[in-house]
């Protein structure tokens, strides 16, 4: 893993370096959405409990990619690269999911910061479509018939739409079931 994420490093320093390239949120972005995701997706595996010696490595790798995003001097403290940033410790990270997917997806009792979080004591996630889409009615799902009575006098309709990026617009001026005024744009 060390040397994958050495690779990713020097390749992101070779476009973004730390006075030229990519703007500083840019390589803050890089480090969050690629290095991080590919460090905390591989650690859940073995990092629960996190040794010492994981935690050092983790702090190493965290530490050359807060170098290139500061611009600060090697000789800055990582804990002060990391407050200075705003960026959580990655061993902290790693442990918090670690605790997360052995409670919510191994459905196993996982301890964090002396705090126990049992999977009994947690909902079950809820699955988005129950139904295939292909199989969906749209006729089921909204009803065409009048469902309401209209007022004595004059009644205004209005709809709104947005269509490949082209906004529309309607209303209608009823009165007694006849139309008397309608506009579309």
């Amino acid at each position: 893993m060390k040397t994958k994420l050495t690779d990713l490093h020097q390749k992101i320093t070779r476009i973004a370096g730390t006075n030229w390239g990519l703007n500083k949120d840019l390589r803050r972005r890089l480090y969050k959405t690629m290095a991080e995701r590919m460090i905390l997706h591989e650690a859940t595996a073995w990092s629960y409990p996190l040794s010492v010696r994981q935690s050092r490595l983790l702090n190493s790798i965290q530490r050359k990619f807060m170098l290139n995003i500061t611009g600060a001097y090697s000789t800055t403290p990582t804990a002060a690269l990391q407050v200075i940033e705003g960026i959580i410790p990655l061993h902290i990270k790693t442990e918090q999911k670690a605790a997360y997917v052995r409670t919510a997806r191994l459905c196993k009792t996982s301890n964090y910061n002396n705090i126990n979080f049992n999977p009994n004591n947690y909902e079950d996630g809820t699955t988005f479509t129950k139904f295939h889409p292909a199989i969906f009615q749209l006729e089921d799902r909204i009803s065409l018939k009048k469902q309401f009575l209209p007022v004595p006098g004059l009644n205004m309709y209005t709809d709104g739409s947005k269509i490949e990026d082209k906004t529309g617009s309607a209303f209608c001026v009823m009165e007694e079931d006849t139309t008397k005024y309608e506009w579309m744009a």
